[in-house]
């Protein structure tokens, strides 16, 4: 007796991400090996088709030309996997999105036929322009949350994560966190034993359930405020030093009440609270960049309590100094480079994702 497949849909779109294609097969290939290995012929298997509007080819935003093996027919799939897309910027992402009509109408089709659709990095911008999760959890790429806020604020975002999952609707988030997406779907479809070897076989890091660790703790909103420029200058002078609201007050020959005001309206948060992630940043460069004792990095952005600042670096970086600087010793994070690469409303532009 024949067992049918798993069956799978890569849409592959315009400008995508190769590897968030071709990569999600890769993972189901090897899925199918320890399937093999442990069911035999028994077992139920993965089978995938690459598709697009037409069956057309389409170029990856490397310029890879992606063939395709069928067009968005009305047959049901289990799985539809939505694959990231490279960001070349407001305008042009926009009207890539409100090109793709027929593959939304797709993408709801399946879901309302049963499938399971995984969007991953830009990609969940196109199931977010299905509506489908409206009123749902979702993540997306970290630097583009702002923008997915502002355009589906019916979603429940959730921006930490790596992957969200309801009702049939999965969420990853920046480009890499396709591999972890792609083990959830095995895991989902074959179970927890299957995933596990294939995770391993191939290396995936399935502890990394959260974006925090790379996100940048504070992103300098544009004004033109000088008042505020003049506070955060002075902030930045004196980031080391015990700092009091009164001093900074009547640096500037302001009241406190007015220096708060003027802070919030023109960055988004109190200067006491942009003060403590501006000192988080500088500890996590420090870390990353010099071989500075933990003690020693806390001292030098003002906490002379080293616990302390070990305590508040976890909740808000999601893991310890110390950690921080294994994992991400010599820049690993880019948090300079890529992550400084930002559009005018501080999100980054089309270098990354």
């Amino acid at each position: 007796m024949t067992i049918a497949p798993h069956r799978v849909a890569l849409l592959a779109l315009e400008d995508c991400y190769a590897s968030s294609v071709a990569g999600f097969a890769d993972v189901f290939h090897v899925a199918n090996a320890h399937l093999r290995q442990q069911f035999g012929a028994s077992a139920r298997f993965y089978e995938w088709r690459f598709v697009s509007a037409g069956g057309a080819a389409v170029r990856a935003s490397n310029g890879l030309p992606l063939a395709c093996e069928g067009g968005l027919e009305a047959a049901p799939w289990d799985l539809v996997c939505v694959p990231g897309l490279y960001y070349r910027g407001r305008e042009a992402f926009a009207a890539r999105l409100a090109a793709w009509a027929a593959q939304r109408d797709w993408l709801r089709a399946q879901w309302e036929g049963g499938a399971v659709l995984a969007a991953n990095c830009t990609g969940t911008f196109v199931l977010a322009e299905t509506g489908l999760l409206a009123g749902r959890q979702a993540t997306t790429t970290w630097w583009l949350e702002g923008q997915f806020r502002r355009g589906y604020p019916a979603v429940r975002l959730q921006p930490r994560a790596v992957v969200t999952d309801e009702d049939r609707l999965c969420c990853a988030g920046a480009s890499a966190s396709w591999l972890l997406q792609a083990v959830r779907m095995v895991e989902r479809f074959s179970g927890a034993a299957i995933a596990t070897r294939t995770a391993r076989a191939m290396l995936i890091d399935v502890a990394q359930t959260t974006q925090l660790p790379y996100l940048p703790l504070q992103v300098e909103a544009g004004h033109d405020d000088v008042l505020v420029a003049r506070a955060q200058h002075w902030l930045h002078q004196h980031l080391a030093e015990p700092v009091r609201l009164a001093a900074l007050a009547a640096e500037l020959a302001v009241s406190e009440r007015t220096l708060i005001r003027r802070f919030k309206t023109a960055t988004g948060t109190a200067p006491v609270a942009w003060l403590q992630t501006l000192r988080l940043d500088t500890a996590r460069r420090l870390l990353e960049g010099s071989g500075a004792r933990v003690e020693e990095v806390a001292n030098r952005v003002g906490y002379q309590d080293a616990s302390a600042f070990a305590r508040l670096f976890r909740e808000q970086v999601g893991m310890s100094p110390g950690a921080y600087r294994t994992r991400f010793r010599g820049g690993a994070a880019g948090q300079g480079g890529l992550a400084q690469a930002v559009d005018g409303e501080g999100e980054q532009g089309a270098a990354g994702s």
